[in-house]
């Protein structure tokens, strides 16, 4: 996160107690720098997709981001350079470069590219509300000294709530241990038998402060295309595909795991026509899900990972909805939330037309040019 050098900040259910930090009718114009490969571009633009259609209401447009035109006067621009990081707000008459910085090694995941993009559209980290102390502690010794600014807390002079409660499922909240020196907790929730820092999707009350603050409502302009999200048309035809996680089924470490002991499974997905499609799990254990494009590495999972999510669809089960390309081959592995978990489950694809699932064994790297005949 980055701060032009004048100007107060708006934060994540912190608004700013000014004008300046919203983007004009949620609209967000955009450049992406040169040093991506087209599959990279494609991870970020899905990404995009996912962020306007989660806080969309009945597919009214809330926010939305757009290529730039020569008469916008304020742009992101998105480049491949070092970390993860973004200026907070749009910033009118400061002069800087509206600038977030996706690493291509570590920060191309949606959940990750949402973070930096709801920072653009001016939003703060979780921990940095003024009642934060009645729900984290910051350990300040455990914090490398460059980075304690992202746990400064302001003060409702400075900032408005918008009397959201405090969140621990923000994705705009910080893990335990972000920027530890030592390895040791930064922060720690107060209450006991919660876990922050997640990097999916955005939680209910991440949705209800971006609406909020951009003053959304379900009347307007639509977000194309408008087809495929009408709900006369949501996810009108399905495919599903069901399997069962033994203890023969391989395993692997999972992205941000360390423990190599969670069973999955891999299968290879296409879709005949472009549009936005729907998967979901139906399972009696805690399913976890990832999305990759073109190729999946078991030893290498946060490479190409275009989504990933856990039990958004309620019931300790994932869900994620994406704009997929007819063009692209996708990898969808299925695992479980926890370690040494097996059990049957069924994956649930929704959306335009029919999506096809292929599954993979090829045990060492899974790839789109993978030979394998057209499944059900």
């Amino acid at each position: 996160m980055r701060y032009p050098t004048r100007t107060a900040q708006n934060g994540r259910a912190l608004l700013l107690r000014g004008v300046g930090v919203a983007w004009p009718n949620g609209i967000v114009p955009y450049e992406i720098a040169p040093g991506y490969s087209n599959e990279q571009e494609l991870i970020i633009t899905s990404a995009m997709r996912q962020l306007e259609n989660t806080v969309a209401i009945n597919n009214f447009r809330c926010v939305q981001f757009r290529p730039k035109i020569s008469s916008d006067p304020y742009y992101i621009t998105i480049v491949n350079e070092q970390g993860c990081s973004s200026y907070v707000g749009q910033n009118p008459h400061v002069v800087l470069n509206r600038t977030v910085t996706l690493q291509s090694s570590g920060c191309l995941t949606a959940g990750v590219i949402m973070h930096e993009l709801l920072h653009a559209l001016g939003f703060e980290h979780e921990q940095s509300r003024p009642d934060r102390d009645n729900y984290v502690r910051i350990n300040w010794d455990n914090i490398q000294r460059e980075m304690q600014y992202n746990f400064d807390k302001y003060d409702n002079i400075r900032v408005n709530t918008l009397n959201t409660p405090y969140d621990y499922r923000s994705l705009m909240h910080y893990g335990s241990t972000a920027f530890s020196i030592n390895d040791s907790p930064t922060i720690e929730p107060i209450q006991s038998g919660v876990t922050i820092g997640q990097r999916n999707n955005l939680s209910a009350i991440d949705i209800q402060a971006v609406r909020l603050f951009y003053n959304c409502t379900a009347s307007g302009i639509t977000l194309p295309p408008t087809t495929t999200l009408s709900t006369a048309n949501l996810y009108t035809t399905n495919a599903a595909y069901s399997s069962v996680l033994t203890a023969n089924s391989r395993r692997f470490s999972r992205a941000g795991e360390e423990n190599s002991n969670y069973y999955y499974e891999v299968f290879q997905v296409t879709v005949p026509t472009s549009g936005y499609y729907r998967f979901r799990s139906n399972s009696i254990v805690d399913t976890y899900c990832y999305l990759y494009t073109n190729n999946f590495i078991p030893s290498s999972p946060t490479l190409n990972l275009l989504a990933q999510d856990d039990d958004t669809g309620g019931s300790l089960q994932f869900q994620f909805t994406l704009y997929l390309q007819s063009t692209v081959v996708y990898m969808l592995v299925v695992t479980t939330y926890s370690q040494n978990i097996i059990g049957p489950y069924t994956v649930i694809a929704s959306g335009l037309t029919r999506v096809n699932f292929v599954p993979i064994t090829n045990t060492s790297i899974v790839s789109s040019t993978t030979n394998v005949p057209i499944g059900k």
